[in-house]
């Protein structure tokens, strides 16, 4: 639903449109707006969810006050965030009278803006300060969001759903089945050569987790990887999806060997490619070059990716962004400095060319 975000004065941002498509992932350097982008976005969730009695602090985002939110070397006075489908636009505008902060919301229409609202759970959130390995997890009595921004209540939600049916179009072998439970284990097994069983306690608000280790025993998650603990809520969240739903994920890479990054890669754009939609913060080059190898397997058209380098003008000193042109067999077609080209400069350091 959602195909265009415009950030305009915003933190570092002077004014930036960039095209939202089915995978969109956001790379470069350090403080050079990738987390402003996410931020633009649970902004408008935030403001429209709560109907901006707290412009710009609440549950999924806090900013602080005005003066940390807008662009300080532009001096400006105010700030907007705009959202676009095909035919469709929500506008938020942020200024400051008296001290006090003020949100105004401007919609072409109630469908699109009931799209961003968080009881309607289209859209989901997990921070890169997801939830680590857990010898017990927390249930949700949280009715807007079903996994937690920190992924707390990914187990939970894996417990109580996992006998449900997922949608046929992301059960990617129906010969294991087409429950929730058995496709996460089949993505876990492919990823990390592992299986989540949970138990509820009853009685109790929370929920046991064990992994699949060696000599197919079960063990618990302080007892096993932390890459498995951190997955699970991107794996719950993924499979428990509908087309048009945004999920915004930051950093999936934590904590996850380059082969295990290539291979969730993989699930993610096979979702993003069936429709469901995915706005990714990365640092890793296993996740970009997994991307690349996806379009070259055509598990996902190049036309559904959109790939974006942040970095910071040296004269303007603002966000600049650009596009990464990626061909049919998954390469890039106007490379920039400073996107993953650190393993060439190392090497060529090694191989004494430089």
């Amino acid at each position: 639903m959602i195909s265009k975000l415009t950030v305009s004065d915003m933190k570092s941002f002077d004014y930036t449109t960039l095209d939202l498509n089915n995978f969109t992932l956001l790379v470069g350097m350090n403080s050079a707006g990738k987390s402003t982008v996410i931020q633009a976005l649970l902004l408008a969730v935030q403001n429209i969810t709560d109907d901006g009695l707290s412009p710009l602090n609440g549950k999924l985002v806090s900013l602080g006050e005005f003066s940390d939110a807008r662009n300080f070397i532009k001096n400006a006075k105010s700030f907007f965030i705009k959202l676009e489908s095909d035919s469709e636009k929500l506008m938020l505008t942020f200024t400051e009278d008296s001290g006090a902060v003020k949100c105004k919301t401007e919609s072409s229409s109630n469908e699109f803006k009931e799209y961003f609202n968080q009881k309607n759970k289209r859209i989901h959130y997990l921070s890169s300060k997801r939830l680590g390995s857990q010898d017990l997890y927390r249930k949700n009595y949280d009715s807007y969001n079903d996994y937690g921004v920190l992924g707390e209540y990914a187990i939970d939600y894996f417990d109580k759903c996992k006998q449900d049916q997922i949608e046929e179009y992301l059960i990617k072998d129906k010969s294991i089945g087409s429950t929730l439970g058995l496709q996460l284990n089949y993505w876990l097994k492919y990823i990390l050569n592992s299986e989540l069983v949970t138990e509820n306690i009853v009685d109790t608000d929370q929920v046991k987790a064990k992994f699949l280790s060696v000599n197919n025993r079960y063990v618990r998650p302080k007892n096993i990887g932390s890459g498995l603990s951190y997955v699970i809520s991107i794996l719950v969240s993924v499979l428990s999806s509908k087309k048009d739903d945004l999920l915004i994920i930051e950093n999936p890479e934590i904590h996850l060997h380059p082969r295990a990054q290539s291979k969730l890669t993989e699930l993610l754009t096979f979702a993003a490619d069936k429709g469901i939609k995915f706005i990714v913060e990365t640092h890793s080059d296993h996740i970009f070059n997994g991307v690349r190898k996806t379009i070259f397997k055509k598990t996902i058209s190049k036309d559904n990716v959109s790939v974006y380098f942040f970095e910071i003008d040296d004269i303007e000193q603002v966000t600049k962004s650009t596009k990464i042109e990626i061909d049919d067999n998954g390469n890039v077609e106007n490379h920039q400095e400073g996107l993953f080209d650190q393993f060439d400069d190392d090497l060529d350091e090694l191989l004494g060319l430089k």
